[in-house]
Formats: C-alpha cells, structure tokens, sequence
C-alpha cells in the first residue's frame, strides 16, 4: 500500500515572524558573551573596585542579571533576579544585588564603558560610517562632549518617600564619535547637578586613551569659557569647535577683513577673526568667530581654533557642528527605549553604573545596524536604520 504524501502544514505567522527576528537576538547575545567574558569582568573589578568588593555574589553576575533586565524584562530588576533565583543562576537573597549595585565604584562605571567599547570597535564593519563628515577633516577625530543627569530616581529614603519634585540620581559626562556613532567614555559624579566642566580633568584622559588623535572637539556653550581651549588642545594636534559663550569677550582683529558666505540650509554667515579674553587675562586665545543670523532667532555663534578658512571652510564647520545634537539622541535613546528612565537602583552609583550599561548596549546595537546595513539586498545607509525598532524586535 502506498501512503500518499504528507501534506504540507503552512507555518504559523507567529513561528515565521520569531524565525525572521531571532538572528537579531542572537547576534546581540554573540557579541555579549564576546565583550563580556568573565575573565574581562572580573578584572576590571579588580582594577577599579576600591574599597568593595566580592563576596558570594560576582560582578560578572551582578552584569548578567543587569543586561537580562534591560533586554529582557523591560527595565524591571525585580523580574530579572526572580528569574536567575528560578534558574538557580544567583547564590544570594533577592535583596543582594541591589545592594551591590549602589555600593559599586564611578571609576568602575567609567572603566565598564571604556573597556567593552574598545573590543567592540574592531568588531565595526570597515568603511561603515554612520556619519559622513566633511572631507577637510579627514585627518581629525571628531569628538562630540554632553552631559548628562539621571533623572527619576525613586524615592525610596525615608526623608524622601511622599515629597514633590523629581529626585536625580548621578551625572555623565560622554564622549561620542559621530562617524561611527558610538560613545566611547564617559567620566561620572554622584551629583546629578554637577556642572559639567567639573567632570573635564576626568573624562579627557579617558577619551584621548579611547581616540587616536589628532582630534576635533565639539562642544556647546557651557564648555566656552578661558580654560577649556588650553583642555582641549593639550595634545598636539587637537583642536576644538564649541559654541561662543556670551559671558566671554571677543576682540575682533582690524588688521584680517571678515568674510561673508551661506550655509546648506542657505542662512547667512560671518566669520571674523580675532581673540577671546580680555587683554590682560594671560589665558585668552586665537579664534576663529562664525555667526549664523537666523531671523527671529538667536543667532548661533561658534568658535575654533582651526584659523585657516580655505583649508577648514565655514560651511563644513557649522556642518559639523549640526551634528553634536547627535550625542542628545543618544541620551534620549538610553532613556527611552533602553529602560534608563526605569532605574534599577536609585543610590547615585547605581544609577550612574546602569547609564554606563545602557550605553555599551548602544554601542553593540550600533555595530549590528551597521552589518543589517551591509547585508540589506538594496544600498541602506546605516542612519536610515532605526535602532529602536531594531531593540524592540530583539527583546520580541
């Protein structure tokens, strides 16, 4: 007797749309288990621990219940250590790790980021950018600087508990490369409203060990002040580009004429060259000042000590600076869509530590866009991919 053929079950629409989005899930985790071994783990600890440390419970455990709360269980510690003390994957009451967590080091923070990115920055497909800069600063390393404060700690010491108004965790400050899209360092303070210039004499070595140079810094306003130009070009060849801060003063040079041009968005343009500081302040430097008039609007006002025009002209610079809203993007991406805004803990070094993770996340999300980018049947540019939509089909 001859059976005939078995007939053919058409999948389930929910079986093919996991099989589509699984290798999303599983080249994050492959680049995870990559990044983060124990072994790497284990030593930044003890490189940047300082007075805490291990008891039964590991940093590199602490790590994994972290990254399944943000990747899996949308922000929720809770959920994250219920289901390793299911798993028997925590040797510890549930209590254990959010003590650990508030009790870990900012320089450990600051080591977690700098340290995974600099494995994963080799991992960045070549020739990939998410950003073409202008050809003029071919030989420049654009490095983008924000702040930022971690907002909607929760209210849990007593004195706290039933008050109005927000309570901030710690602050950030990040460094951010716009070519590729990734923030490389970051350098932290328990003080959710410490300025950022106070966090510079950190963050600057971090990121100069992250970034060959020679670099362009860019910068906003609150970084103009007379210090910061001698910061920024402190190793030779660096160079800056930061908003002009009207609490300066600036001496235009009678003896150059200023020039006169349009952007690309066809705004009207000065640019003028001369110094900034008063006479007798022995830090006041050579700059290059451009304005952009914008009708109805504060003007916006930039400065550089790239001086020569026709080598770095001034379309390209305000170019370059449009882009430093980018590092903003980031920020509102680690808060909105990778659970930031849900803080795990709510003592300043939690909070800073999770900013730290949520960051590195970023940055391995950035290299899997970047390789759907190449693998796309027609031409893609990285920045037309969306990382979120990419992050929730991998949490789905």
């Amino acid at each position: 007797m001859i059976l005939p053929p078995p007939k053919k079950v058409p999948r389930d629409p929910f079986d093919l749309r996991v099989l589509a989005e699984l290798p999303l899930a599983e080249s994050f985790y492959t680049l995870w288990a990559y990044l983060a071994t124990d072994k790497l783990l284990k030593d930044l600890f003890d490189a940047h621990r300082g007075k805490c440390y291990e008891d039964q419970l590991s940093f590199p455990e602490l790590v994994s219940v972290l990254v399944d709360a943000i990747t899996r269980y949308h922000g929720s510690g809770n959920r994250a250590i219920s289901k390793a003390l299911e798993r028997n994957e925590l040797s510890v009451e549930h209590r254990a790790p959010y003590g650990k967590l508030a009790r870990l080091p900012l320089p450990l923070a600051e080591a977690f980021l700098s340290g995974l990115t600099a494995r994963l920055q080799p991992l960045f497909p070549k020739g990939l950018y998410r950003t073409e800069l202008p050809a003029c600063l071919d030989g420049l390393a654009v490095v983008v600087l924000d702040g930022k404060k971690i907002k909607n700690a929760a209210k849990r010491l007593l004195a706290t508990r039933g008050r109005p108004g927000k309570l901030f965790g710690g602050k950030i400050l990040a460094a951010y490369l716009p070519a590729h899209g990734l923030a490389v360092a970051m350098a932290a303070d328990p003080d959710g409203e410490a300025n950022d210039i106070r966090l510079m004499p950190r963050v600057m070595p971090l990121a100069r060990a992250a970034v060959a140079g020679p670099r362009l810094w860019v910068a906003d306003a609150q970084f103009c002040d007379l210090d910061q130009p001698a910061e920024f070009t402190q190793a030779e060849g660096d160079h800056f580009l930061m908003r002009f801060s009207l609490r300066n003063s600036f001496t235009a040079d009678p003896e150059k004429a200023a020039l006169r041009g349009t952007n690309r968005l066809g705004q009207a343009y000065t640019q003028d060259w001369g110094t900034m500081g008063c006479e007798k302040d022995p830090r006041r430097c050579n700059v290059r000042r451009i304005v952009v008039e914008r009708p109805g609007q504060e003007a916006v006002i930039v400065v550089t000590d790239l001086l020569d025009a026709q080598a770095y002209p001034a379309e390209d610079l305000l170019e370059v600076y449009l882009h430093r809203w980018q590092i903003e993007n980031v920020f509102q991406q680690i808060t909105e869509v990778f659970e930031l805004q849900h803080l795990i803990g709510s003592a300043p070094k939690a909070t800073v530590f999770q900013a730290s993770l949520c960051l590195v996340i970023y940055n391995i999300l950035q290299v899997v866009r970047g390789y759907a980018a190449l693998a796309s049947p027609e031409p893609v540019k990285v920045n037309e991919l969306s990382t979120e939509k990419i992050f929730l089909d991998m949490h789905e």
